[in-house]
């Protein structure tokens, strides 16, 4: 009876963890949601051996703590057209260059949201080597993820 008892507590205990690991992870992959019917690809070009994917994202940070975060997006089908070689790239602010009005990467890379704060437009640019190709696959805005500095 006692073993039986002992059992039930141990399987209670483990459920309970299950559990709360659950709703701690679902927690921090959510800290930040991208709001891609507010986003948008504009325009891509290749310059010096690389690719630069230039899009606005829209996101928010759902949480009650300012967040560090940087941006990432992933497009398979670009590396199998061979304009980029690796799928994953990483995230820069862009900015339009008052003298020339063309589009400029800045060495930002790391982004600060505060809590429960929405941002409109963050300029983006998504910056890959560029492989073999010359055409980008659509005109859609790449998988796009945040990843939550410690």
């Amino acid at each position: 009876m006692v073993v039986r008892l002992k059992y039930y507590i141990i399987i209670v205990i483990f459920i309970l963890c299950v559990i709360l690991l659950g709703l701690l992870s679902k927690k921090n992959k959510e800290a930040i949601i991208i709001d891609k019917e507010h986003s948008c690809f504009h325009d891509f070009k290749i310059y010096n051996g690389k690719v630069y994917m230039y899009c606005t994202i829209t996101l928010e940070n759902i949480t009650d703590n300012d967040l560090s975060f940087s941006i990432f997006a992933e497009s398979y089908e670009d590396k199998v057209n061979g304009l980029i070689t690796n799928e994953r790239m990483k995230g820069y602010e862009w900015e339009i260059d008052e003298k020339t009005r063309d589009m400029k990467v800045t060495d930002k890379k790391i982004f600060f949201i505060n809590r429960k704060q929405k941002i409109s437009e963050l300029k983006i640019v998504f910056m890959g080597e560029h492989g073999s190709g010359y055409m980008k696959d659509n005109r859609n805005l790449p998988d796009t993820y945040i990843v939550i500095n410690k």
